[in-house]
């Protein structure tokens, strides 16, 4: 083994701040060389941040000491290249469709209705402009081809892309799409990476605009996968009222900012309860705001509890298509509205 590789294995120990993923597979060390015996590291980060080239750094210098290494030089640089995402970081290797607009949806915690709010906005989006796309990215817990009453598998070009299911005007792809209903995914890192890469590059996009993507809950390889690949246009986070939802929110805010993503904003699922005249705020009511306030983005709107919702959901028939007047699905289309007008 070169001394080279030697160091680039020392460095797969040290992960990205904030992040599970480590440095190396994150693609940010561009470069390392030697000079009389000393280790000279190239390190390119997403955007100009001091605080999280320290802590690489101090990474970096544990890991050299623990092995009795001389600690190396660092040179930090910042992505600003012709062809770059939006997050500053470049798409090498990508053959990125003609889509103009990339929207993220995430969650910081699993449970909040993320996908329920990704699919009954991409109707809402399709219902005020044309050429909708839906790619559902939760890798390990597909849920849109239920949620949209999918059942058949995609079918492929000639020159072997996948051909999209079109549904309520949308063009939607899903991992589920090909698996069986008993199917599990157990995937790590790079092959989560290599299946977003080929649910962008190897799908036939052709005549979508806008794409939506529904993330995994939290924040791992899926979501800096993505950053990495696609120039999202922004990110929105959807959480419920309470406390304990609206910390993992942080985390949401600061993977999107720190990666420098635009936060679009914030929007309260399950907000309240309407019983006749009688408004129950069973899981609180507020929290959303408050948070987006602290953080100074957007929030964009509340999603009451309706049981139309989840019946929509498990019929294949999303509210904002089977009931387009309700007051949820109106909700639902102001929020969409205000997306529009910020993204």
């Amino acid at each position: 083994m070169s001394d080279k590789d030697k160091i680039l294995n020392l460095l797969k120990e040290v992960n990205f701040p904030g992040f599970t993923r480590d440095i190396v597979s994150f693609g940010i060390v561009k470069n390392i060389d030697f000079k009389d015996k000393k280790v000279l590291l190239g390190i390119e980060l997403p955007k100009e941040d001091q605080e999280v080239a320290k802590k690489i750094a101090v990474g970096i210098n544990n890991a050299f000491s623990r092995e009795g290494l001389e600690l190396p030089e660092y040179e930090f640089t910042v992505f600003k290249k012709k062809g770059e995402t939006a997050n500053g970081t470049e798409t090498p290797n990508v053959k990125l469709p003609n889509i103009s607009k990339y929207l993220a949806v995430a969650s910081g915690k699993g449970g909040v209705g993320k996908s329920t709010v990704a699919v009954n906005l991409a109707i809402a989006f399709a219902e005020k402009m044309k050429n909708i796309g839906l790619m559902d990215a939760d890798i390990w817990g597909p849920s849109i081809p239920m949620m949209c009453g999918i059942n058949t598998k995609p079918m492929a070009t000639k020159d072997e892309k996948i051909i999209p299911i079109e549904k309520f005007n949308i063009k939607m792809m899903s991992i589920g799409f090909l698996l069986g209903e008993e199917d599990t995914v157990i995937w790590r890192g790079p092959m989560v990476h290599g299946a977003i890469k080929q649910f962008i590059e190897d799908v036939e996009w052709e005549g979508v605009d806008n794409l939506i993507i529904d993330l995994p809950p939290g924040t791992g390889d899926a979501h800096l996968s993505l950053i990495q690949t696609v120039p999202l246009s922004g990110g929105v986070i959807v959480t419920t009222p309470q406390d304990v939802a609206l910390i993992d929110v942080k985390r949401g805010i600061q993977m999107f900012k720190k990666l420098n993503v635009p936060v679009l904003g914030i929007i309260e699922n399950m907000s309240y309860l309407q019983d006749g005249d009688k408004i129950i705020d069973i899981f609180g009511r507020g929290g959303g705001k408050a948070i987006a306030d602290k953080f100074e983005v957007p929030f964009l709107g509340e999603i009451p509890i309706d049981p139309e919702i989840r019946k929509g959901g498990d019929s294949g028939q999303p509210i904002v298509y089977s009931n387009p007047e309700s007051e949820t699905s109106q909700a639902f289309s102001k929020i969409a509205e205000r997306i529009k007008k910020n993204i």
